[in-house]
């Protein structure tokens, strides 16, 4: 190939990645996954959930990955979403504790300074 060639095409491919066409598509991440307090990273998982059924024993809830404290914050600190690490304790010490009842969440909420989106008064417990 001529020299003059592959420049037309890097000029012409350069161009179609730059048009306001190619920039005008969706975020990558939906709103969904944000929440609607998107700088509160422990909410992730979290979504626009009405409501949880808090009623799991220690490291048995869904949202404990791995079903293992230390598992859950390594995975949420360097793998998969990224927590910085006083947040993915945080987040993974709440999930991973036993809750079964309201004063279980208000209490674990405290002890592991965790914020999530959701108020204890408004989940479903155990019965």
């Amino acid at each position: 190939m001529k020299f003059s060639t592959i420049l037309t095409q890097g000029l012409l491919l350069s161009g179609i990645i730059a048009s306001p066409i190619a920039s005008n598509t969706p975020d990558a991440t939906p709103d969904l996954a944000e929440g609607s307090y998107a700088d509160n990273s422990t909410d992730v998982l979290a979504g626009n959930k009405y409501y949880y059924k808090l009623c799991f024993d220690t490291e048995a809830s869904g949202f404990c990955f791995g079903n293992d404290l230390n598992t859950c914050i390594r995975h949420y600190y360097a793998g998969g979403p990224k927590f910085s690490y006083d947040n993915a304790v945080a987040y993974c010490s709440f999930w991973c504790s036993k809750v079964k009842n309201i004063n279980d969440c208000r209490t674990n909420k405290k002890k592991f300074n965790y914020h999530p989106e959701f108020a204890c008064k408004d989940q479903k417990y155990c019965k």
